[in-house]
């Protein structure tokens, strides 16, 4: 029987996004969604399409520009490169009411490549097809046309990504920015990652036809949510072992924890742990193979710790009888405050094992922020210098390691096929999100060949992660004074943030 955790209206309680009644006044920016197989007809998803507008009881757009933002799964890279399907999905989206007397005449697209839709399923796999924001192009586009965010023909191999601006995360006033990496798409269209704008004109005739295409590297979207909410992160990790105390790190290396007031190795405790995490998976679902699993970390200011009570957080133990979808569940309220609090996730990439000095050392990612093209190199020198300038730094909440911070592991939660069937479906909403690294790509040649489509609906995910970054200044804000910044990378599987 799964957790009533998941049936009842905890999630609904702590998100209120599940249950959440949405207004029936048009808003300057719409969102559909379309889920669908690669063996769907082109023209069969147009028609579904314009007779879904058809039904529907929204108004056209009545404005001299339109702009809509594309965004495929990898397995229909190839129809954006298609003229033909994109003049039809333009034309029915900027005259969705089909009175046959469209005023758009000029209309501005950006495409791009993500890893996924976000999953029917809040804990689901994520799906194949389209999602789609459209509406006024000022309103969703703020700097389509600047000149930084365009390829050079020596960029073809840089990652490109998409920024989208968002209010703060709860408990917090800092608006945020969150930058989706976009998926790698080097098999299906011989690019690193797809992302292009498009200019289309309509003639007389009412007939669009497009004027010029660009390849760009990056591009911020304004989703035009609402002004006064929040953005509600949602992040399922299990909390293993209690944070610990920083002994001795450097740059972002860990080697000694305080463990019961004694230093100890940093992955002593993770060494011991983690076996018995698979046999208590074992023993609890058939099913479950056991298998490399991930971990993360967070790395936590001193102040954080005892302001949220941290070191009596409900984490894994062998002997309980709850399962880890409730500890998950449970922790996912402290996990929104801690990042607006400060606090930066890290993914293990390597440790363990080892003797003398180098004995038990964790290796901690150090991205913390999305890097711009040709900024890497420098970005890895300013990290270099800034754990060296640290050793001595009384504050430890600066840095990416520093003793006096604390450390507290967590992974990825196992849920059993019980538990994700009875987990909530996404309610229409704006939402970015994580997909696992390790998935298959989906295989939408064998989804049936209807099209599903959920109206009022922008959700996508990236492999890579997303990354945050809240400034002291509004999006808007073109004051020159330096802005205050605080970044992180969230990369565990099926984190997602929710906005309104």
């Amino acid at each position: 029987m799964p957790p009533r955790l998941l049936t009842s209206l905890r999630l609904a309680r702590y998100h209120r996004l599940y249950v959440r009644k949405f207004s029936s006044q048009p808003t300057p920016t719409q969102k559909i969604s379309l889920v669908l197989s690669t063996k769907t007809p082109k023209q069969a998803v147009i028609e579904a399409l314009n007779q879904h507008f058809d039904r529907s009881s929204k108004k056209s757009f009545h404005a001299p520009d339109f702009a809509a933002a594309i965004f495929a799964s990898p397995d229909f890279a190839t129809w954006l490169r298609d003229e033909g399907f994109i003049e039809g999905l333009l034309g029915t989206l900027s005259n969705s009411n089909h009175n046959g007397n469209s005023e758009v005449e000029s209309i501005d697209a950006l495409c791009a490549v993500t890893d996924g839709l976000t999953p029917e399923k809040v804990f689901g796999k994520p799906q194949a097809g389209f999602s789609i924001l459209y509406g006024s192009t000022k309103n969703i586009f703020p700097d389509l046309r600047d000149v930084g965010s365009y390829q050079s023909v020596n960029d073809e191999d840089v990652e490109s990504s998409v920024s989208f601006l968002s209010n703060p995360l709860p408990k917090d006033t800092w608006p945020l920015e969150i930058t989706l990496p976009l998926a790698n798409t080097v098999f299906q269209t011989g690019q690193r990652t797809t992302l292009f704008a498009s200019h289309w004109q309509r003639d007389l005739l009412g007939n669009l036809g497009r004027l010029e295409t660009s390849v760009k590297s990056t591009q911020r979207i304004h989703p035009s949510i609402d002004v006064a909410g929040h953005t509600s992160p949602l992040i399922p990790l299990l909390p293993l072992i209690p944070p610990r105390k920083i002994i001795a790190g450097l740059g972002n290396i860990v080697r000694q924890v305080e463990v019961n007031g004694f230093p100890t190795p940093a992955s002593k405790e993770l060494e011991d742990l983690v076996p018995k995490v698979f046999d208590i998976r074992s023993k609890r679902d058939g099913s479950y193979s056991p298998g490399p699993i991930g971990v993360w970390c967070w790395v936590i200011p001193p102040h954080v710790v005892e302001k949220h009570n941290l070191l009596n957080l409900k984490v894994f133990q062998t002997e309980t009888l709850r399962s880890e979808a409730e500890l998950t569940l449970e922790s996912m309220d402290v996990f929104s405050e801690m990042i607006s609090s400060g606090c930066r996730l890290h993914k293990i990439l390597s440790g363990g094992g080892g003797w003398g000095l180098k004995q038990g050392l964790l290796s901690l990612d150090p991205e913390t922020k999305a890097s711009q093209p040709d900024q890497d190199d420098q970005h890895d020198i300013e990290m270099f210098i800034r754990a060296f300038n640290d050793i001595d730094n009384p504050n430890p909440s600066h840095g990416l390691v520093t003793p006096g911070s604390y450390i507290m592991f967590c992974t990825k939660p196992h849920w059993t096929e019980e538990e994700i069937r009875a987990s909530r479906q996404m309610t229409p909403t704006t939402v970015l999100g994580v997909a696992p690294s390790h998935d298959q790509e989906s295989d939408s040649a064998n989804l049936p060949k209807d099209i599903r489509i959920i109206d009022g609906h922008f959700g996508v995910v990236s492999k890579a992660g997303l990354f945050l970054k809240a400034t002291s200044l509004s999006h808007m804000d073109n004051s020159t004074e330096p802005a205050q910044v605080f970044t992180t990378k969230i990369d565990s599987p099926q984190a997602s943030f929710f906005m309104k």
